[in-house]
């Protein structure tokens, strides 16, 4: 059976919030592209690069705030809000009471859309799990092992008359209590502190490269030369856009190394993983100098 809880008002909140993020995003794009390099379009595209964690989390909880659903069988009780599925064997349920006042700390913004969606600590020390779409004192909170749960099914009386039946039919087999959710990327790369300095140190040289080639741009002349033949006369010479190939190699190697390393990663090849995120630092220092000898 599948309960749907009330309509979260956050849901058209976030989903309205997600668009006008957005539509920024395609003004600061737009405004880069008939700014002149330099100074101030390096600053949009920092600008630019700040709004994208914002729209991921916009579009994990506002997502969340429309698929929030409880479905109940004989075995257990499944929670689906977002990516992730929280499961809740019902041998493992204690009791069923309704929901108090608020247990938890001030709200976060970081808990927006879906604010009645967070882990936090309760009373004694006690676990509190909110999978709801309503405040707490209208919830109802399941007591297990692991910790309170508090819901919200639209039909909170036929929710528990439906359990009261499953519970008389038996279970047909034992499950554990678990949260599904998909692969933490995020968390995989960077659980060792040195994985963490690698993607950041080859985040920050991505930055550099085109932070110091967009200052530098307005003064450069036109035309450069790019490579000498052994009389050191020049026989290459390119416009000056051309020297955006080097940040581009840069940014590319970081991504496509970030990749592999967390391919590695979860093969369990640890020094793998660490062996590409480097490379892409060496990538990058290269492309510098390379940078720094053309546009000297």
């Amino acid at each position: 059976m599948v309960y749907t809880p009330p309509s979260d008002g956050s849901r058209w909140q976030g989903l309205a919030a997600l668009c006008w993020v957005l539509l920024i995003d395609v003004v600061l794009l737009a405004w880069m592209a008939l700014k002149p390099v330099g100074w101030g379009s390096f600053l949009l595209l920092l600008v630019f690069l700040i709004t994208l964690p914002v729209i991921v989390h916009l579009m994990a909880r506002t997502w969340g705030a429309f698929n929030l659903e409880y479905w109940l069988d004989r075995n257990a009780l499944r929670v689906r809000w977002s990516g992730t599925r929280q499961v809740i064997p019902l041998h493992s349920i204690h009791r069923i009471v309704e929901g108090v006042g608020e247990m938890s700390a001030r709200p976060s913004l970081l808990d927006w859309p879906s604010p009645f969606v967070r882990i936090v600590e309760g009373g004694e020390g006690r676990k509190l799990v909110r999978l709801a779409s309503v405040p707490l004192d209208q919830c109802l909170l399941i007591e297990t092992d692991g910790g309170i749960f508090a819901i919200s099914p639209d039909d909170p009386v036929g929710f528990l008359e439906e359990l009261q039946a499953l519970n008389r039919l038996g279970l047909s087999r034992t499950l554990p209590m678990a949260r599904e959710q998909p692969t933490n990327y995020y968390g995989l790369a960077t659980e060792s502190s040195a994985g963490r300095w690698l993607l950041l140190a080859g985040l920050i040289g991505c930055l550099t490269l085109f932070g110091y080639l967009m200052i530098r741009f307005p003064d450069l002349p036109e035309a450069l030369v790019f490579h000498y033949n052994r009389q050191g006369v020049p026989d290459s010479i390119r416009p000056k856009n051309a020297l955006f190939l080097l940040p581009v190699i840069g940014v590319l190697t970081y991504v496509t190394n970030t990749i592999a390393g967390l391919w590695m990663r979860l093969q369990g090849q640890l020094s793998g993983a660490y062996l590409f995120w480097a490379g892409s630092l060496l990538v990058q220092a290269l492309s510098l100098l390379a940078l720094l000898s053309l546009t000297a």
